[in-house]
């Protein structure tokens, strides 16, 4: 008996859909069977339109019948979209109640070019509130479970997205990362999440969080699926002012590529909150597969966790509380606990200091620059200090006893990847003694995704097969 559709990956689905050894309908309705038995218990979709998605499959496969080229990479396709960017006719409510009724009348740009490429949207991965979190642990949409283990966190602020992927409820879903949001989901439910090079994918239709740290991305079940939602969703948009011009790119192709003589950076002092044993043990586990390849390893010290998490956290909190600070005046009953007080100590922060915040992080992002022009090709990091905490947790508890608040802790090692903007992939690593999943994360010089992804995909192929990465 062969591997069930909804723990396919996309580039078999891909293959066997183009073959017509199945129909997108047939590969479609195996995913519905998954949500609609899974659903209930994990919360990752708030929203879905199965009557539609059902239309557009079958739109699709008669172009195959009729003997039309596939639209593109994704035909076929079933994705889920966090419940951050607009998808035009469906429900899009930012994980907000002030929103809970709105619905676009346009996709936004990257949904479009999935669109175009022949994905089909099934629904909406549930959000931390306005993306303002790492837990999703949504006081109006319900909290998502981390399907390794119903009642744990799957991570945030896409953390809808990383439990539908991990679960099968989806083969491929998109995600925001604006301290962390779609690597520490990655990270948590065993999936694997890429963050661009700032601009590669348009920000056109995602409700800004920091929009100078924000960033659109894919999670699915592999690097190359990664690749291939990459190709399909980057590209220069000119309505966006964050938007830039890369040149063309095959990121599936360069997958395979030699890692012989690539220089790989550990930094072992960047530890701005203590690492379990095991997530230090996951990142020695996959230098030695990078060496195995014949990537050599360097040791380098990376700006202090003090200056990146100081700076990155007034940067982040100042640029969303201008974002909402109108609405806040006006419903801040309708806001979360937790969001409201951060918008609120956001509001206290003195203009001088947002200022010397953000010279802070060009001093950072120069430095972290220079590293890759003079003494490596990429940078291997763990992605998460700890597995997934119970829901509900405010603090996690670090190796020494050290009580850090559950927001700090997740993003402490992500943060850093969104100031400099620089493109960051996190893998599966294997599990911790919990049995809950870990990551590790490789990020590479500004507009080097593809390098990213070839990393990544060696390195998911050593660590934890996706064959092997189900809950």
């Amino acid at each position: 008996m062969g591997t069930p559709l909804h723990r396919t990956d996309v580039a078999t689905l891909r293959r066997r859909i183009a073959s017509r050894e199945v129909s997108p309908r047939e590969v479609l309705e195996a995913f519905v069977a998954r949500i609609e038995a899974r659903n209930p218990e994990t919360n990752a979709l708030v929203t879905t339109c199965l009557d539609e998605a059902r239309r557009e499959a079958d739109a699709l496969g008669d172009e195959l019948a009729r003997g039309g080229s596939p639209r593109g990479a994704l035909h076929g396709i079933p994705v889920a979209v966090k419940d951050l960017t607009d998808t035009a006719g469906l429900r899009t409510g930012y994980g907000s109640s002030l929103f809970r009724d709105h619905v676009p009348t346009l996709d936004a740009e990257p949904v479009a070019r999935l669109r175009a490429a022949g994905a089909i949207v099934v629904g909406k991965t549930n959000t931390h509130e306005f993306a303002c979190g790492t837990t999703t642990d949504n006081p109006h949409w319900g909290a998502t479970h981390n399907p390794w283990r119903i009642g744990h966190v799957p991570g945030g602020s896409s953390g809808g997205s990383g439990s539908a992927v991990a679960d099968g409820l989806v083969p491929l879903a998109t995600g925001s990362d604006t301290g962390g949001s779609i690597r520490i989901p990655a990270a948590l439910c065993g999936c694997v999440g890429l963050k661009p090079t700032h601009g590669r994918v348009s920000l056109r239709g995602t409700f800004p969080m920091a929009a100078s740290c924000d960033h659109v991305g894919p999670l699915a079940r592999t690097a190359r699926d990664c690749a291939i939602a990459l190709g399909a969703m980057a590209g220069f948009d000119p309505l966006d002012p964050w938007s830039r011009r890369f040149p063309p790119e095959d990121f599936e192709l360069g997958l395979e590529r030699p890692l012989r003589g690539l220089r790989v950076g550990l930094a072992p002092g960047f530890r701005p909150v203590p690492l379990h044993p095991a997530v230090e043990d996951a990142v020695a586990r996959a230098a030695r597969v990078l060496r195995e390849a014949g990537a050599e390893i360097v040791e380098v010290e990376l700006p202090a966790g003090e200056r990146v998490i100081g700076s990155g956290g007034v940067v982040i909190v100042c640029e969303t509380w201008t974002v909402h600070a109108e609405r806040l005046a006006r419903h801040a009953d309708a806001y979360g606990d937790d969001v409201r007080l951060q918008l609120e100590y956001a509001a206290g922060i003195p203009v001088r200091d947002f200022v010397r915040a953000n010279h802070e992080r060009e001093a950072i992002a120069r430095e972290v620059a220079a590293l890759f022009e003079d003494r490596v090709d990429a940078i291997l990091m763990p992605t998460a200090p700890v597995e997934a905490p119970p829901i509900g947790d405010d603090f996690v508890v670090l190796p020494g006893g050290e009580s850090v608040h559950v927001t700090s802790a997740l993003a402490s090692l992500t943060i850093l990847h969104d100031l400099v903007r620089l493109p960051t992939v996190s893998v599966p690593a294997g599990r911790g003694p919990a049995g809950l999943p870990l990551g590790v994360q490789v990020t590479t010089a500004h507009g080097a995704d593809g390098l990213a992804l070839a990393l990544a995909h060696r390195l998911e192929q050593a660590l934890w097969p996706a064959s092997d990465r189900w809950p």
